[in-house]
C-alpha cells in the first residue's frame, strides 16, 4: 500500500498573516500553485486557495490589494500524516470536497497534495500496460 510521501513533489508556499489576498495570489501564480500556506511553517495559521480568493474575497466585492489574507484564509487545517496510505488522501479530500490537502508528520505540515498531483498519478496509470490489460 502507497504511503502519501510519493505524491509529495511540491515545494510548500507560504505568505505572512499580514499579506493582502492580492499578494497571496501572485505568490500563488509565481509558485504554480492553487493554494498557499498562511504563516510560519511547520505549523502554519491557515491555508489560502484559489477558491478562498474567488469566493470569500471577489464574490463578496472586497478589495484583493486591501484585504488582509489573514481574513479570509481557512484556519481549520484538515490533514493527513505522511505515513497514511493514499486511501486516507482520497477519503479527506472527498470529505471536505478539497482540492488541497497538507500533509504532515508528526503534526508539522511537510508537504501538500493537490487534485492535480492525483490527476498525474491516474494518467500514469493509464499508461502503464498491465493497467489497461486488466480491462
Amino acid at each position: 500500500m502507497e504511503t502519501t510521501t510519493r505524491l509529495m513533489k511540491r515545494k510548500l508556499v507560504a505568505v505572512a498573516l499580514s499579506a493582502s489576498a492580492a499578494e497571496a495570489a501572485r505568490v500563488m501564480k509565481k509558485g504554480k500553485t492553487g493554494s498557499v500556506f498562511v504563516g510560519a511553517l511547520p505549523s502554519p495559521d491557515g491555508i489560502f486557495t484559489e477558491r478562498d480568493l474567488a469566493r470569500k474575497v471577489v464574490a463578496e466585492g472586497l478589495d484583493p490589494e486591501k484585504t488582509p489574507v489573514e481574513t479570509v484564509m481557512t484556519r481549520k487545517l484538515v490533514t493527513v500524516d505522511c505515513s497514511e496510505p493514499l486511501e486516507k488522501v482520497f477519503a479527506a479530500l472527498a470529505r471536505g470536497h478539497f482540492r488541497h490537502l497538507p500533509i504532515t508528520d508528526r503534526g508539522d505540515v511537510v508537504g501538500m497534495i493537490s487534485l492535480t498531483d492525483l490527476a498525474a498519478v491516474f494518467r500514469q496509470l493509464a499508461e502503464d500496460e498491465k493497467f489497461l490489460d486488466s480491462y
